[in-house]
């Protein structure tokens, strides 16, 4: 071998060299965000520098801090001082419950029949608090109008009978915060308060303030007596007119609708559970086994039933579109409607929990009502009632809700 050829080979040996350093190098300084880049194909590389091994020690992934707050819940609900309660509930609209005549007849049946629960309005659908409340928001924003006007005496008539209490708080559908404080509210891009179809104003749930003001109502409503809190339109809008809503990066930090509800659940579960009450949520029944609707609204069923005690699918047979479950008019059908979402609840849940894990019981709400408004419906009697109950028992669950907006019951069907 030549001389002039072996120093030819050692220069490119030394070129080589300097080049695959170079290359090691910089895949080195090269970081993704994996937080927010959930399809790595998709996002280009960073050119941060890598982190240091303390600062490496201290980052903990949202899988690390999920399963933290998990933990920390299983352990305060094993914790918790008081055993739940079978119910068997109703819904009372506030100015209901605060009609001293009204309510002598409903208590009078709810005492007499195997009604054992009253869910009522906190605050209603229009946005009004309906009792005292320690909430400074609330105050700030005048949105208290009171509908029971002793709420104490209320608690105290219903605890003497053993009747378990739940407040209700639809939390963002609200005509009153919404416009007494435009920055709570969802807007559409051009700046105007975003309004749906029926003339209803939305609270954001992106807005810190909004979600402050939902949470010192639930902890007002715990210290005040009652044994559960109840989120009601614990989503975004479903109108079309949703589309026109602005969600940019800066307001929302990336997170998505459904990662910012089940992050406010997540925190007001814990806050409740030391004050020794339980928490449920109220969703659509067709979310459950509906990704699509789940990423709309906002509500992943697998996910928010990890942080409540309760899950309550409104699984009306009138709010199923016909042919849904292969059923021609599911209003017709209510044993059979209640049935399948249950078995399709059944399903889900058991795909996405083991024995070791720690999620809520599920809670149907039920039909009370006759829902001429469709081409064809049939009228709710007690026996109609009574098939509901009998599809929540044959799914292997034991606790109902029944809604009629107006509190007025077929209270036979509970004898």
């Amino acid at each position: 071998m030549s001389k002039k050829f072996f120093n030819k080979n050692l220069i490119l040996i030394f070129f080589i060299s300097i080049f695959l350093f170079s290359c090691k190098q910089n895949v080195i300084d090269y970081n993704i965000d994996i937080e927010k880049a959930p399809n790595i194909e998709t996002k280009p590389f960073s050119f941060e520098k890598p982190m240091s091994k303390i600062e490496e020690k201290t980052v903990i992934t949202k899988k690390d801090r999920d399963k933290l707050v998990n933990a920390n819940i299983k352990e305060l609900v094993q914790n918790r001082k008081r055993e739940p309660i079978q119910m068997k509930g109703v819904y009372l609209p506030a100015y209901v419950a605060g009609n001293s005549e009204k309510f002598d007849l409903i208590f009078d049946n709810i005492t007499n029949s195997e009604i054992n629960s009253i869910i009522v309005d906190m605050k209603d659908e229009i946005g009004r608090v309906t009792f005292d409340n320690t909430s400074q928001i609330s105050k700030e924003l005048k949105t208290t109008e009171k509908q029971i006007k002793d709420i104490n005496s209320f608690i105290k008539r219903c605890k003497e009978e053993n009747i378990y209490l739940v407040a209700r708080i639809p939390c963002f559908l609200d005509n009153f915060a919404t416009r007494q404080d435009r920055n709570m509210a969802l807007k559409t891009k051009d700046g105007r308060l975003y309004k749906d179809n029926m003339g209803y104003y939305w609270l954001n749930p992106y807005v810190e303030k909004t979600r402050n003001y939902i949470k010192e109502l639930a902890l007002s409503a715990a210290d005040t007596g009652f044994d559960e809190i109840q989120f009601d339109y614990f989503r975004f809008s479903t109108d079309r007119g949703i589309r026109n809503v602005e969600f940019s990066d800066e307001m929302t930090g990336g997170k998505s609708k459904i990662e910012i509800l089940t992050e406010f659940a997540q925190e007001v579960y814990q806050e409740l559970i030391k004050k020794n009450v339980f928490f449920s949520i109220d969703v659509y029944g067709s979310i459950i086994n509906s990704y699509k609707d789940q990423w709309n609204i906002g509500q992943d069923y697998p996910n928010l039933i990890k942080y409540c005690d309760y899950i309550c699918p409104m699984i009306y047979p009138s709010h199923y579109a016909n042919n849904t479950f292969s059923l021609d008019v599911p209003d017709l059908h209510p044993y059979e409607t209640i049935l399948k979402a249950l078995n399709t609840s059944n399903d889900v849940i058991n795909k996405s929990f083991d024995s070791t894990s720690h999620y809520g019981k599920v809670r149907p709400w039920l039909q009370a009502f006759t829902a001429n408004w469709l081409e064809t419906y049939m009228v709710y009697e007690p026996e109609q009632y009574r098939e509901q109950i009998k599809a929540v028992e044959d799914s292997k669950y034991d606790e109902w809700i029944f809604w009629q907006g107006g509190g007025v019951y077929k209270w036979d069907s509970f004898k």
